[in-house]
């Protein structure tokens, strides 16, 4: 990080409330402990880092936001070989008050979380890969999606699955 000291938790409070997120006393002390920890931590080094800034922060707290920040792509969870994730903010050059919906490293996630699910589809019987390429998103058929009905949902899911390789069952 650029920033020092108070500056840097203060940018970090704007581009987490850029994406959404609600600045509590736990979740700045969260933030303020991150931002001085020089290396990633796991969440037990960080709830205990945190405690000196606000002593009534939960592990709950650490964990949830942990994964805000990660699916808005403020922070990365390091999977340590038979050990805890260990969590490290992202670098502020990448964050700086960028849209939720823009940031490529969620659109990353969102795919690799749709194709997860096809594939569980796949396993169950309710969806097959494809071998072809997958259908361009210009020749995806229209679905209207002011229709609040299951058929318009599952139109939603067949394009979906289409455009990633699959067809559903």
């Amino acid at each position: 990080m650029t920033e020092t000291g108070s500056e840097a938790l203060a940018a970090w409070e704007v581009r987490c409330q850029s994406h959404g997120l609600l600045m509590t006393a736990p979740r700045r002390a969260i933030l303020t402990a991150m931002s001085t920890l020089d290396a990633p931590r796991d969440a037990v080094t960080l709830l205990q880092a945190a405690r000196e800034h606000h002593a009534a922060t939960s592990m709950g707290t650490v964990y949830r936001l942990l994964r805000e920040l990660e699916q808005c792509g403020l922070a990365y969870a390091h999977a340590q070989p038979h050990a805890r994730l260990r969590w490290q903010l992202a670098d502020s050059q990448q964050t700086n008050a960028m849209p939720q919906h823009q940031n490529p490293d969620n659109l990353r996630v969102m795919r690799r979380q749709l194709q997860n699910f096809l594939r569980d589809l796949e396993n169950i019987g309710l969806a097959e890969a494809r071998l072809t390429q997958p259908v361009p998103p210009a020749s995806a058929a229209r679905i209207e999606t002011n229709l609040p009905s299951t058929t318009a949902t599952f139109d939603v899911l067949r394009a979906i699955a289409e455009h990633l390789g699959y067809r559903l069952a």
